[in-house]
């Protein structure tokens, strides 16, 4: 068994190289697209308003008005430093394979995913560094089986990053 991976830094990328694999006769049960979505800051997010502009402020405690990257609290550090959840934190690892040429999408687990690479051929601390490059925006395309090496290794590197 025959098992390749490559990151890329675009959807854009990582999809031309799943048509590719599939154009030159890997099996799409073999090809498995692994993305994660990178941690956000909900300060960084746009702040809306009603009737104009929102301001940076978001409210004030004790006459002093709080902006929007002051920090509002926290357990244990320094809130100033520390990212600021939202309604819209999940986790989104997910991996999408192709049987039959179509797309599958299944949500997994950073243990799934890190064991999947494991599993496929790569030693523990490439499939861990790869589990925190999917957390950094990497989208990864990993090829596990029977197909011509020489052949997917050209599709696959023609845009790799």
């Amino acid at each position: 068994m025959t098992t390749l991976c490559r990151a890329y830094t675009s959807d854009s990328d990582a999809r031309a190289a799943v048509d590719r694999l599939l154009a030159v006769g890997v099996r799409g049960g073999d090809v498995r697209v692994l993305m994660g979505k990178t941690e956000r800051d909900a300060r960084d997010e746009p702040a809306g308003g009603f009737a104009g502009d929102a301001g940076d402020a978001v409210g004030t405690f004790a006459d002093a008005a709080a902006g929007r990257r002051d920090g509002m609290g926290t357990f244990a550090g320094d809130p100033d430093r520390m990212r600021a959840g939202g309604f819209a934190d999940a986790d989104r690892d997910t991996v999408t394979s192709y049987p039959a040429g179509v797309a599958r999408v299944l949500v997994a687990a950073h243990r799934g995913l890190a064991r999947m690479l494991v599993e496929a051929g790569l030693d523990e601390a490439a499939a861990e560094a790869d589990v925190r490059a999917l957390h950094e925006g990497r989208i990864l395309v990993l090829v596990s089986g029977t197909f011509e090496r020489a052949d997917a290794e050209r599709v696959m590197d023609a845009v790799a990053a």
